[in-house]
């Protein structure tokens, strides 16, 4: 990393250097472009601004997906991270999530880190000015004026701007402009968006007060363990090192309710003040109490911050009530009845570009070489952010060299998921990932991201030495296992004496499609073939070529279900359809179909906010009926 003022013409430059910014630097940096990466202060690098935390459902998968591409959110999270779980851990790998709890100081540390291994020059400034080619009949990009230190151009920029374009806080009466606690908002940069006829969206988030941990009683709380044995999120890491530490739950209760009731009036949620929509999935205390009024209660995730365990974050209770009010609802609440407040909880409105704005490749439709990634486009969620930016890095630099773009498709990952759900736009609030939201699940798991990805980025030439190593290695030794277990066949008699029961129906089986069996162990097939055992696997291995059998019949399954979507395009539906009662879709959806009244299978497909997964579920509810 570079901290070089004199140079003033580059091929990338990213604006901001939040989860999508990091990345996107990192990418561009790798395909040989000269990359400088501009935030407002050194404090902004790697920051956890909202919950320390890694991962979950779909989460997760977005994370193994950008560390197979070569991406730091994953090596940073395992450098840094005090507790680690698989969420889900009893279902199928398909929907399972690594989650970890982040040591927020820590993170930071390990994202400049590794950042200073890179290839990248750092600017602490301020935009105030997007600079444009005008010579041609279609805009282009062709730099930035920035406060101190003047002009810089460049081939590419890159905007990820998280929630600092004309940021406000609203907290109880209280409201100021911010991008958020203590740092102040863009407001240059959305005037050029407005300037430049791009349609734009206001949306919210919140975050929750932080509590000063040594005054909660944890005994009166209920204690959350991690796994025994951590599981990193990236390809590279062997194990975990950092120490763990547990996790705390408590709950609210009829008076914290009642408190939180009588003062409604005075959340700008609902006295008006806010107007913009929040993640559905996320909703603030406010919300939960007010739409879901016959609950007693609602399970708060006592969470520390750091290892040092000095401040909690209470997962649950986001609100942007007024300090007293916080501080008489928090004191309601078992095991925080005398606790003290390090920081309160607030709101936050923020400007973001309507997704449709932008190419599967992350560029603006508007603008020739600008591109757009973070919360910029939509999203909330530092792993969305990350992969945006990974996506956008890559292809800011492919476009500043003059080649093609790089797109991952549906079928390939949540990446290209995340993509092809936001150029469809329509979103109505900020767009989270979730496992329901791929059509392919079965395909794209956490566990075989590596699998799906990586030789892409071998391709590209954005991967690291050692990955790319142990990759080729890897993939080496499960292609020689595969081969081998399908050469290996037995009659269902021979699998019987070994005590594997399957049917009897004379029809020979590869050890390969038996291992997917369930119940059925490498040792139970190494009795059989005792040569399965020169093939020389590691346990992870081991266990990745199991799951790849266990979901081969499944895949396939789901690839017939994909193709009759496709046939019964013209499918019709009845304007009196239910769609509450359709089992498997998200609210989010059901409010799409039953606002729009779509004809056919056709229409809800094509509608904005609508995903492929989405509409197998509607068509398998509406043949079924």
């Amino acid at each position: 990393m570079f901290h070089v003022k004199q140079q003033k013409s580059f091929d990338v430059i990213i604006v901001g250097a939040g989860h999508a910014g990091v990345e996107a630097a990192v990418m561009s940096s790798r395909l040989g472009s000269k990359t400088a990466l501009i935030t407002f202060s050194d404090d902004d690098l790697g920051k956890m601004s909202c919950n320390p935390a890694m991962g979950g459902l779909g989460k997760g998968h977005l994370i193994r997906e950008i560390d197979a591409m070569g991406g730091l959110i994953g090596r940073a999270s395992d450098m840094s991270g005090i507790q680690f779980r698989i969420l889900n851990k009893t279902r199928g790998e398909a929907v399972q999530g690594p989650r970890a709890q982040i040591d927020r100081v820590k993170y930071k540390e390990s994202v400049k880190k590794l950042i200073s291994e890179e290839k990248i020059t750092l600017f602490y400034d301020e935009v105030e000015n997007v600079l444009l080619d005008k010579k041609k009949s279609s805009k282009k990009i062709k730099g930035l004026i920035l406060k101190n230190l003047g002009k810089l151009l460049c081939k590419s920029l890159i905007i990820t701007t998280g929630t600092f374009l004309r940021g406000m806080i609203h907290q109880g009466e209280k409201s100021w402009s911010a991008g958020r606690i203590n740092a102040k908002p863009s407001i240059e940069l959305a005037n050029f968006f407005k300037h430049q006829n791009f349609k734009m969206l206001r949306l919210k988030t919140g975050t929750p007060p932080r509590l000063k941990s040594n005054s909660i009683d944890f005994n009166k709380c209920i204690k959350q363990e991690g796994d025994k044995d951590p599981e990193p999120f990236s390809f590279l890491t062997e194990n975990i090192k950092i120490k763990q530490i547990d996790c705390f739950i408590t709950h609210t209760n009829k008076k914290t309710h009642s408190i939180i009731k009588k003062n409604l009036n005075k959340s700008p949620i609902f006295n008006g003040r806010i107007k913009s929509k929040g993640p559905r999935y996320c909703p603030s205390l406010e919300d939960k109490v007010y739409r879901f009024y016959n609950k007693d209660q609602h399970q708060i995730f006592l969470e520390p911050e750091t290892l040092d365990n000095e401040v909690i974050y209470p997962n649950g209770i986001s609100t942007s009530l007024p300090l007293v009010t916080q501080r008489r609802f928090l004191q309601t609440i078992e095991g925080l009845e005398n606790v003290k407040v390090n920081q309160y909880g607030y709101s936050i409105e923020y400007d973001c570009v309507d997704s449709q704005e932008i190419n599967k490749n992350f560029e603006t439709k508007k603008i020739s070489g600008l591109f757009l990634a973070g919360q910029i486009n939509g999203t909330t969620g530092y792993e969305e952010a990350a992969g945006q930016g990974l996506l956008a890095g890559i292809n800011a630099g492919l476009s500043a060299s003059g080649k093609s773009p790089f797109i991952i498709e549906r079928s390939e990952g949540y990446l290209g998921v995340l993509t092809s759900d936001l150029c469809r736009g329509g979103l109505i609030e900020p767009y989270r990932m979730f496992t329901s939201r791929a059509e392919y699940r079965l395909l794209l798991r956490a566990d075989n991201a590596d699998e799906r990805l990586t030789d892409f980025a071998i391709k590209l030439n954005v991967i690291e030495k050692q990955r790319k190593k142990n990759w080729l290695k890897k993939k080496s030794l499960m292609r020689k296992a595969f081969k081998t277990l399908n050469n290996l066949k037995g009659s269902p008699q021979l699998y019987a004496k070994y005590g594997i029961r399957i049917n009897q129906d004379g029809k020979k089986r590869s050890a390969y499609e038996i291992l997917g069996y369930k119940g059925v162990s490498w040792q139970m097939i190494q009795k059989i073939w005792p040569e399965i055992k020169t093939l020389e696997l590691n346990q992870k291995i081991k266990r990745q070529i199991k799951i790849n059998s266990f979901y081969n019949k499944y895949s396939d399954r789901q690839k017939h279900e994909i193709h009759e979507l496709e046939k019964d395009n013209l499918l019709k539906l009845s304007k009196k359809l239910n769609y509450n009662k359709c089992p498997g879709l998200s609210n989010e959806i059901k409010e799409i179909l039953s606002g729009n009244k779509p004809n056919n299978i056709k229409e809800a497909r094509l509608l904005p906010g609508m995903t492929p997964a989405a509409a197998s579920i509607l068509l398998r509810f509406v043949k079924n009926k």
